[in-house]
């Protein structure tokens, strides 16, 4: 006798032979509070410019006298004031919304390799993981960024530092280390196959995959270049890990960067 499983709907196989989606989800809602921030305050602002601009002697109630500083503009309702732990706080919440948009979807193909790969089991599992590896990553080092950019003070957030930073960026496209890297990022290690292995191995391959150089300067953005920075990049950094010969192209990549860098210094109005 032959028995009959009953047959999944189609939403159901969808997610399981395509198991990135969730993570596709997860960047769909990132973007989409990236774009409420925007609506909601203005041109959405990176997030270490919610605290950069922030002396500690700011944080004196004299020192607002009906203006808001314009690190913190549209979120001093929801801290306890300039330069408070409160404020940093959300400017880190912020930072990894940021990079969840941006950099998550970069890694959905790692992440169905990485599930197809492995047990039906661990079908979700895996790329959950290499997701967890992926952002502990950026969210480290944005905590530091905005650490030390808080120290700075407001100069670490001007056009020379923005402009610095994408020119470095630039430069580092164009070195072979760079090449190496990219190389490495499309390359894809052999897992285990289940157990604690498998759990570590796929948050060490997020690990692995984390980290631009070109991402600090979304880091030093304040609010006037933060979206028209963050699409760029995101354009750019999707199309170096999504290309297979992306590697080719790593010049003109360069020269877009070097064009970024030169608008930013010269005072263009960006939007």
């Amino acid at each position: 006798m032959i028995m009959v499983l009953p047959r999944q709907s189609s939403w159901r196989r969808l997610w399981w032979t395509h198991p990135e989606l969730s993570l596709a989800a997860v960047a769909v809602a990132a973007w989409l509070a990236v774009l409420t921030v925007h609506i909601a305050t203005g041109p959405f602002q990176a997030a270490a410019q919610h605290s950069s601009t922030l002396m500690p002697e700011q944080a004196m109630p004299d020192h607002h006298h009906g203006t808001s500083n314009p690190g913190i503009a549209g979120h001093q309702s929801v801290t306890s004031g300039p330069g408070s732990a409160p404020t940093f706080l959300l400017s880190v919440g912020l930072w990894v919304v940021m990079a969840t948009a941006m950099m998550l979807p970069t890694a959905l193909p790692a992440a169905r390799s990485i599930s197809l790969n492995g047990k039906w089991k661990r079908r979700q599992r895996g790329p959950a993981l290499f997701a967890v590896g992926y952002l502990a990553v950026w969210s480290a080092v944005g905590a530091l960024l905005l650490s030390a950019v808080w120290l700075i003070g407001p100069k670490a957030t001007g056009p020379l530092a923005i402009s610095g930073a994408l020119a470095i960026a630039a430069a580092w496209e164009s070195t072979r280390w760079k090449r190496l890297c990219l190389r490495a990022c499309h390359r894809l290690r052999s897992l285990p196959p289940d157990g604690w292995r498998a759990d570590r191995a796929s948050v060490r391959e997020g690990i692995r995959n984390g980290v631009w150089p070109m991402m600090v300067a979304m880091a030093l953005a304040p609010h006037s270049v933060g979206l028209s920075l963050m699409l760029l990049l995101s354009a750019v950094v999707s199309a170096e890990k999504l290309l297979t010969r992306a590697v080719y192209h790593l010049g003109l990549v360069a020269t877009v960067l070097a064009i970024a860098a030169i608008v930013v210094v010269s005072g263009a109005p960006v939007t």
